[in-house]
């Protein structure tokens, strides 16, 4: 018996027309991934240039309110050259509530009903510098600061309870300072001196475990030079001819350059130039990301 109906045939690719699609995919997927890649670099490196520049300003805001507050005529500046700075940093202000003793200051609380008139970024401790304001004569060419340092400090709510300078019954029961300093101070520090203190402190580039350098700070506490602390960064490492990460240069009132070893009395104005660099690692055409600011800092206790 006959076998009768009609033969289908199955559609399909050819071999040609698969290797032309299979090419085709190659080359979109190639430039796909070119793509990808380059916006991944482009948004690397714009973050980047975010980070860079935020650590710069992060810079900006920390060294010149500190380097404004020295006196360079007074000794503030102990050691200085165009890759570091020592000096005495100013941690908060204050006046003689009472003379205990010729070695005792009292200092009124900080948290004053009526007038704040101590006040500081961080407490002081033994060991710092209290610069008290001598009036040894009429008029202001008379009046110099006393240094002298903190041997120990104390608070109670029983001090300067007759001052002048307190509120009777809102200050009541607040604590107020007694500093025992040396040597004595003398008799032209009186009642209502101003008050300075100071810590010891530095700035400088120094490399981190990642060999990376950072703008780092220093301070002494009790007699020792504290940990560094990394402000900001990474920055260009220390380079010769004023091109590293942090380059200090100094001039006196004339505009003339003061080297290092010279007398830092003379300053009277610092310039920093800082170069922050990006995370990303420099590539054939794709260098990395690195921006740099010029600030000068005028020091403004010249006396």
């Amino acid at each position: 018996m006959p076998i009768t109906g009609r033969l289908r045939t199955r559609s399909g690719f050819t071999l040609v027309e698969l290797l032309i699609t299979l090419t085709m995919l190659g080359i979109v997927g190639s430039m796909i991934t070119q793509l990808m890649m380059k916006l991944q670099r482009f948004f690397q490196r714009l973050s980047d240039q975010i980070t860079v520049r935020r650590e710069l300003r992060t810079a900006l805001g920390t060294l010149p309110s500190e380097l404004r507050a020295v006196s360079s005529a007074g000794g503030d500046i102990a050691a200085f050259s165009a890759t570091g700075i020592t000096f005495r940093a100013t941690l908060g202000a204050s006046f003689v509530c009472e003379k205990a003793s010729p070695t005792e200051l009292l200092l009124p609380p900080v948290n004053s009903a009526r007038t704040i008139t101590t006040n500081w970024v961080t407490p002081p401790t033994a060991g710092d510098t209290v610069f008290a304001l001598r009036h040894d004569s009429a008029g202001v060419s008379g009046d110099y600061w006393s240094a002298h340092r903190i041997t120990a400090i104390t608070q109670s709510a029983g001090l300067c309870v007759t001052s002048p300078y307190l509120d009777p019954v809102l200050d009541a029961g607040k604590l107020r300072y007694r500093l025992a300093v040396t040597p004595a101070v003398p008799d032209s520090v009186v009642r209502g001196a101003a008050l300075r203190f100071t810590r010891a402190a530095r700035y400088a580039l120094a490399p981190a475990t990642s060999g990376r350098w950072y703008l780092q700070r220093q301070e002494v506490q009790g007699g020792q030079w504290t940990t560094p602390v990394s402000i900001s960064g990474p920055y260009m490492a220390p380079g010769s001819n004023g091109l590293g990460g942090l380059v200090l240069s100094y001039r006196d009132s004339l505009d003339v350059a003061i080297a290092a070893g010279e007398m830092s009395s003379r300053i009277a104005r610092i310039d920093i130039v800082l170069r922050a660099q990006g995370m990303a690692p420099a590539t054939p055409g794709n260098p990395s990301v690195v921006d740099s600011v010029l600030l000068s800092v005028a020091v403004r206790n010249r006396r």
